[in-house]
Order: structure tokens, then sequence, then C-alpha cells
């Protein structure tokens, strides 16, 4: 017996009231967007230009999401990819309600009918409002994840220094313009992009990371500009690329001095405004997306010995935030050691109080080479490892905090033993293991690089990265003097 095929048809909603419907056809897809191209054209900003497609494959009619910024909703479920359709499927689309009826009338493509089909009215909308609720749970549970993120990009400190990161994010957020974040390694660059994201009019579109110095220029390419099915060996599908799945949002490229310079130009040329082609494609694309920049090395030296194109570093240098070392942050380490402490103790259920006087004193005596990444991670380890409900100077020893306060440095004899200082000046190196207070050795490399620099206090700061006053601190405290 011959198989007889469902002809359907979809209607618009505006508001509960239908207002135009359209023919399912079996020999060609029924797209859904915002370009005129489509069959079924949407007047809504959240929709994409090409967002859906209806179409009858194996005997079944299916919706399949293309790639969408804010994807495709059917009976209240976010589809992933494709789903079966029939008679009664909801579809939610941005702001906009079709629905999935039988075709009941010859009538013209897209007249406004009259009523809503053979579905009786109060049935469609008994399933809209169980669609509606369904939708209410989901933006419930998306403010709550909402919030979630926006407490994980909250900047944490009351210093000056601190407090002028978050005046330069709030100018970054009100702008339009590419943003380039500098700072040592560990000092949360990733965070104060989202930040500005968070704060922009972009926050309700995606933001997207890529990290420069993961990938080789080949694979860099393909994850910023996305390759098409057969570009290369390997290649079994399409992909998109990192820019055009930000669409409408931010894209967030760190270590972008490890960029190779054949895609800076590339690079640059998106930047300007230009279109791009897929990997393998020849389809121009063009997205609307802004692009925070982050790196830990010295881009004007990258640029004189020519591993950074000059006009992309202009390019780039629109808006600068400079987001400083941990050490330079005075007073932050308490706040940002209690947040780990509250944090990793919900997330372990091991409730830890407070921390020891001892252990509050090694915190703020340390240097914190690694910056903030450097004390989440140890405040993790003694959070782990500790005994309630509080965390011990010993704990933090235990969690590798190896240089604290007046602590034996308790290192395993090593072969080359190298002390480097932030702006990467080596120190010592290879030389027998010696055991000592933590305060002599400091008082002896300050006194070492001021008699390199003739007593010149400005010089010798800069180079050991803590401030003047900093400075004129710890002479005071270690006694030195011209004549020691």
């Amino acid at each position: 017996m011959e198989r007889t095929v469902p002809k359907l048809e979809v209607v618009c909603f505006h508001n509960g009231v239908p207002t135009v419907a359209f023919f399912l056809r079996t020999d060609q897809p029924t797209t859904i967007g915002r370009a005129i191209e489509n069959v079924i054209v949407l007047d809504d900003e959240r929709c994409s230009r090409f967002h859906a497609a209806i179409e009858f494959r194996d005997g079944k009619w299916n919706l399949r999401d293309l790639n969408s910024r804010n994807g495709t909703t059917v009976d209240g479920i976010q589809i992933d990819g494709g789903v079966d359709i029939s008679v009664g499927s909801i579809i939610q689309i941005g702001r906009e309600t079709l629905l999935i009826e039988e075709q009941r009338e010859l009538t013209l493509l897209g007249e406004p009918r009259e009523t809503t089909s053979r579905l009786e009215r109060q049935d469609f909308f008994s399933r809209q409002n169980e669609m509606t609720a369904l939708l209410g749970v989901e933006r419930t549970e998306n403010m709550r994840l909402r919030s979630l993120l926006e407490q994980s990009s909250k900047m944490i400190g009351q210093s000056r220094a601190i407090r002028e990161v978050e005046k330069c994010v709030d100018r970054a957020a009100r702008s339009k313009a590419t943003v380039l974040i500098r700072g040592e390694s560990g000092v949360g660059k990733e965070l104060v992009a989202r930040a500005v994201h968070e704060r922009s009019s972009r926050r309700t579109g995606p933001m997207l990371c890529l990290n420069c110095a993961a990938f080789s220029e080949s694979l860099l390419t393909s994850e910023l500009f996305g390759h098409e099915k057969g570009a290369f060996t390997g290649a079994m599908e399409t992909k998109i690329g990192k820019f055009e799945a930000a669409d409408g949002g931010t894209i967030f490229l760190d270590e972008i001095a490890e960029m190779n310079p054949g895609l800076q130009a590339t690079f640059l040329r998106v930047l300007e405004g230009a279109t791009f082609e897929r990997v393998g494609g020849n389809r121009p694309i063009s997205v609307n997306v802004r692009v925070v920049a982050a790196t830990n090395r010295n881009l004007e030296e990258e640029v004189a010995a020519g591993r950074f194109r000059r006009d992309l570093y202009f390019r780039l240098r629109v808006l600068e935030i400079n987001v400083p070392p941990l050490r330079e942050r005075q007073g932050d380490v308490d706040l940002l050691a209690d947040h780990f402490r509250e944090r990793y103790s919900q997330e372990t259920g091991r409730r830890y109080l407070d921390f020891s006087p001892e252990a509050r004193a090694a915190l703020n005596a340390y240097h914190w080479p690694g910056n903030v990444r450097e004390l989440k991670n140890i405040i993790e380890r003694a959070v782990l490892m500790g005994n309630p409900p509080t965390i011990k100077k010993a704990d933090l020893v235990t969690s590798a905090l190896g240089s604290v306060d007046d602590l034996d440095v308790r290192q395993s004899p090593v072969k080359n033993d190298v002390i480097v200082d932030s702006q990467g000046c080596s120190a010592y190196a290879a030389i027998p293991f010696e055991p000592k207070p933590l305060k002599e050795m400091e008082a002896q490399f300050i006194l070492d690089t001021l008699k390199h620099y003739g007593w010149n206090k400005s010089k010798t700061a800069k180079v050991l990265g803590i401030e003047r006053t900093t400075l004129d601190r710890k002479i005071a405290l270690y006694g030195l003097s011209r004549e020691n």
C-alpha cells in the first residue's frame, strides 16, 4: 500500500493571533530567517539571517537549525541540529511563534487565516500555555546562569590599581572599538574581556574565546574562519569558524602575539570590516563581531623584531587596558583569598570559615609570580588538603606555597636553580642549594639590584616589579644603605 505523504503548512502567529500561512513543499526546503531570500521572512533581530529550514526527508518532515545565533525551540525544547515535526508542533524562533498544521484548503501562499486549523483553538492555546511555561522555566534558568556568569566575570578587589581597570572596562563597554588587554600571565585578562562583553550592548550575544598559541597556522585559520567539506585532508564536514559563530557578539583572542605574520594580514582585513571566506570556500561572509585581544608579550618589541605587523599593532590598540600584577594590588590578596575560599568551600562541601592570622600574613608576604591564577590554585589545594574550619599556614605550604614569609625554602636540591624576577631577569643559575630565610634572600636581591643601577630607586622598582613606595618601605625594613 502506497504511503500517503502528509501535507503540512506553517502558520505564523503574532501576539497569539494567526497572521499568515505557508505551504510546505516536499521537493525543496522551506527556509526561515531574516534574509529576504528565505521562504518565511521573520522581522526579529534575534533571528539569524538564515535561521532554520523545514524539509521532507525519508518520509518525514524535519526541522533543522542552521547554526543560528540564538537557537530554535520546538515544543519548549531547544533543538540541537534537526528534529522531526508533525501536526501540532509549536516552533519558537526569537519572539516568533510558528505552528505546524495540516493543509485544509487551497489558499494563496501567505494568505491570512481566520481560524487556527483542524486543531481546536483552545487546544492550541492550551499547548501554547504549556510551552510558555516551559519557556518561562528556561528563561529563569538562563537568568540564573547569566547571574553565575556575571559573578564569574566580576573583578574582585578594592585597590586603586583594580579600580582603574574597572573604569577602563566601563569605557570600553560603551564603545564598539577593538580592545587590547595587556598584562602578565595569570592576572586575569580573560576575566577583563568577559567583563567588557557583559557590560556592553552585545551581552545577549555569544562570547567565544580562542587561544592563538594552541594551534598551528593552518589550524588557527580554520578555527577563526571555518572550512568547507573536503577543503583539506580530514575535513569531513563543513565547519563554522569562531568569527562566524560569534556574529552579533564578542570574540576573545588570547596570546595574539603568537599569531603567524601570514595570518595577521587576513585578520587585519577582517578587523577593517572586509568579508572573509571559509578555507576551501568562495562565498564571502560578513559578520558583526567585536574583537578583544590579549597578550603578555611586549608588542613594541615584537613589532621592532618584525614578528608582529605594525599596522595590526595600531589597529588593535584603539582601546588598551593594562591589568596590573597581583603584587601591585595592595589589599586585594585578602579579598581574593576569601573569595576563592568561599567558592571552593561550596564546591567541595568542606566548610572553611577563615584563614589563620599566620596564613593571612604568609599570603600577603608572598611575591605572587603567578598572579591571581597562582593564588586561586593555592587556595583550591588548601581547601582540599587542609582541615576545616580554618586554613592554616601549613596548609598553604603543603599546597606548594614554597616561599612564604620567614619559612625556610622547602625545596629539593635541583641541578639548575634559577630565580627569575618579574621582568625575566635571571638572578642565580646553576648554584648549589642553600636554605635561607626568604627575608634574607629578598634583602640581598634588592641590595644587589640597587647597586647595579647606582641606587636609582625608580629603575630598581621597575625591574623588581614593585612600586617606588614599596621599595622605600623594604629598604627601611631591611636597613639597606649604600654602605652595606
